[in-house]
């Protein structure tokens, strides 16, 4: 009899495993599965010989009997089951649990749940409040696709971290093709049954947003300002508040943790199931070489791995120089995007790196790069045709990849070295059920101690050490502890500034807030100075700037923004150039300072980070304040609205700028401005699928792009 090690070892070695062996493998297991039926160790050389099943030809019987005993249903041979095994596969089904089984096309495949899926699933069905920790390749997301089939549902809400996952999840939940209107931005009007896919600072920011039979909130982790930015925690916790406020139940999701704070699954009463259930093997690999070697050795593993691999760097400019690096050095690089990095050239810049990384197989993913062409990168890799894709955290944040290998080349998330919980994040992207039964983590530094965190949701523990007052400001006083009262009980009786600005102004801190009152109160040359509606005056604009800056936003932390002279400069930059135009003024400009990727990307990040958010934000706050000032002094009020809404949409139709979201990118949206009715985001998804691509004059690539884009627009709109 063998035991774990051995049995490890056997399917571990690059030799053949003859029947003999096999036999005593299969033998092994059988033994350990029946006398450790806790150890999780077991499934996982079940599924090494998952990974060499045709060397276990011999015995396939055995081998369903133990997928059987572990749960692992969908990965049975069904050609080898009894009726019995048959039925008790099929109670697998998610569609057995739903309300409407009639309806269900047994014809078809379809999802079998995995024995621990079952039982969560079971759970949310019968209206439970589910908060979920488990493995990345667990299968979390299939439970939301199954809701959504269940049809039981009349309006769900989705929260995503990121607007490229709106976009992931929006492409895979029209799939599923369940006869709801998918919502991502609020003027798009509503049909009887509907799932919002939103951000959280969207689904704050949303108006009017109806009752929900569920909410669902992806990478729940990030509640915790802990494991997420601060101020984006405080958004999300925000979010969860209003949703928890219009929903029947809720279903958080994420990647392992130790445990939530004990108190939650009292004061929301919920079920919090952990589960370290696995359905792929993750290796480490623990590549052996010196600080000074390290790119020599990261050549070596490239040019001699095999299938699909993410290369994790620390940040754009890490992932930069080691795309370079791989571009120079790669003997195989993979098909490639020849047309797309010829476009890319194009529109943007011809020396960019990111150009050059498609056309020799490289993608690149990270926080500055335009959401359609990340996108491009996904999709590229997916299909193999990019065959290395250099990622920093913003791909770890549940974008769903075929990732065989990860390789980790560095320990850290921009300067600061990651946690156990980060790395179990990161690693967690390789291998990938029904693709890859045992995915490759290559590591060039020693991983973290193990040490899982625990989950603590400032909205229901409000602490003030990591509970701001701009969220208990959100709460109902009877959703205050005593000590967050005291905390913002001023601000119910302020006199420089209404309790409803205050808390309109979601986000900024109420002392800021009203500082800002106070100094406009005793400026009212100021206030009048800032009563503008429409276009402003360049000195109005930079008034304005000045305002956001020494109150509420001083700093950038890519360093292109450095004053609010060159804020207000970049903005007013927006209204008569486009992408490209910017990118080469700013290369003439800063061409001594800064490398040509540095600029490009600091020009991308400021469109997506301060032009498509903080500053519309922002300048609609001191609008607010402005107008509460007036209002108490009789002067004038002003009026940015229209102004920043131009701002957030680059000066363009807001359809052409919601349609990147899609994967359009924003050049070949301009270029279609002419063939579309911009009037809402319905009417130009209408008129998008109208076109006759053959009229069009577009290259092949072009018009692939838009064949993607149209694949996901439900075709009963038209």
């Amino acid at each position: 009899m063998l035991n774990i090690s051995q049995i490890e070892k056997e399917l571990k070695s690059t030799e053949k495993i003859n029947q003999e062996i096999a036999f005593d493998i299969l033998q092994s297991l059988c033994f350990l599965a029946s006398t450790e039926p806790d150890n999780n160790q077991i499934q996982l050389l079940l599924l090494r010989v998952l990974d060499r099943k045709e060397e276990f030809s011999g015995f396939l019987e055995v081998i369903n009997g133990l997928i059987q005993h572990f749960g692992l249903y969908p990965y049975l041979d069904i050609s080898l089951l009894t009726t019995k095994e048959a039925i008790i596969r099929e109670i697998h089904r998610p569609a057995l649990l739903n309300n409407d089984i009639e309806s269900q096309d047994f014809s078809n495949e379809g999802v079998v749940f995995h024995r621990v899926q079952y039982e969560v699933f079971q759970h949310l069905m019968n209206g439970e409040n589910v908060i979920l920790s488990a493995p990345t390749s667990f299968g979390k997301s299939a439970l939301i696709d199954s809701l959504v089939e269940s049809k039981k549902f009349q309006n769900i809400i989705i929260v995503v971290p990121t607007i490229a996952l709106i976009d992931e999840t929006r492409r895979r939940i029209f799939g599923l093709n369940c006869g709801y209107k998918i919502i991502t931005h609020a003027s798009q009007h509503l049909e009887e049954k509907n799932i919002f896919i939103l951000t959280q600072e969207r689904v704050v920011d949303f108006p009017n947003l109806p009752n929900f039979d569920i909410f669902i909130i992806d990478e729940f982790y990030k509640l915790d300002p802990r494991k997420e930015e601060g101020e984006r925690a405080m958004t999300l916790n925000h979010a969860f508040y209003k949703l928890h406020k219009k929903s029947k139940q809720f279903y958080l999701l994420g990647p392992n943790i130790e445990n939530i704070s004990e108190a939650l699954p009292e004061k929301v009463n919920c079920r919090f199931i952990r589960t370290d259930y696995a359905t792929v093997v993750t290796e480490l690999i623990r590549v052996k070489t010196k600080k000074k070697n390290a790119s020599n050795k990261l050549i070596e593993l490239c040019n001699n791995i095999q299938d699909s691999t993410l290369i994790y760097c620390a940040s754009p400019n890490r992932a930069r120089e080691i795309a370079n690096l791989l571009i120079e050095n790669l003997t195989w690089k993979g098909e490639g995007l020849q047309e797309a990095s010829e476009w890319v050239a194009e529109h943007y810049h011809e020396d960019w790196t990111f150009v050059k990384g498609l056309k020799y197989g490289i993608g690149i993913h990270h926080g500055k790069i335009p959401r359609a062409l990340a996108h491009l990168c996904i999709k590229g890799f997916n299909e193999g045709k990019l065959p290395f894709l250099i990622c920093t955290s913003t791909l770890i944040e549940g974008v769903n990849t075929k990732a065989k290998n990860v390789i980790i080349l560095d320990n850290k998330i921009a300067s600061q070295k990651y946690d156990f919980f980060t790395f179990n994040n990161i690693k967690g992207r390789s291998g990938r059920m029904f693709k890859h039964f045992i995915g490759k983590v290559y590591l060039f530094n020693d991983p973290p101690q193990e040490s899982l965190p625990l989950i603590e949701m400032p909205l229901f523990a409000q602490n003030p050490k990591n509970t701001t007052e701009s969220l208990i400001i959100q709460l109902d006083k009877d959703d205050m502890t005593d000590d967050s009262w005291k905390r913002v009980e001023k601000y119910y009786s302020e006199d420089f500034l209404s309790l409803e600005t205050i808390k309109s102004n979601a986000g900024i801190e109420p002392e800021l807030q009203v500082k800002l009152a106070k100094f406009l109160l005793n400026n009212a040359k100021i206030v009048s100075s800032l009563a503008w509606e429409g276009y402003p005056e360049y000195s109005q604009l930079e008034l304005l700037c000045q305002i956001i800056w020494e109150f509420f936003k001083k700093g950038d932390p890519n360093k292109l923004i450095f004053t609010f002279r060159v804020l207000a400069f970049k903005i007013n930059q927006l209204r008569n150039n486009s992408i490209s135009q910017i990118i080469l003024s700013d290369l003439n400009r800063y061409q001594n300072q800064k490398s040509t990727d540095e600029i490009i990307e600091c020009v991308l990040d400021f469109i997506r980070n301060w032009a498509q958010f903080h500053f519309p934000r922002l300048a609609m706050a001191v609008c607010r304040i402005q107008n509460d000032v007036a209002n108490k002094l009789g002067l004038e009020k002003a009026d940015y609205s229209f102004y920043c809404g131009q701002v957030e949409n680059l000066f363009l139709d807001p359809a052409l700028i919601a349609l990147d979201e899609y994967g359009l990118p924003l050049p070949l949206a301009e270029r279609l401005s002419d063939r579309l009715e911009t009037e809402s985001m319905d009417i130009a998804m209408d008129s998008l699928l109208r076109l006759d691509l053959s009229e069009l004059d577009l290259s092949s690539f072009e018009k692939s792009l838009l064949e993607d884009v149209i694949k996901y627009i439900d075709q009963s709109r038209i």
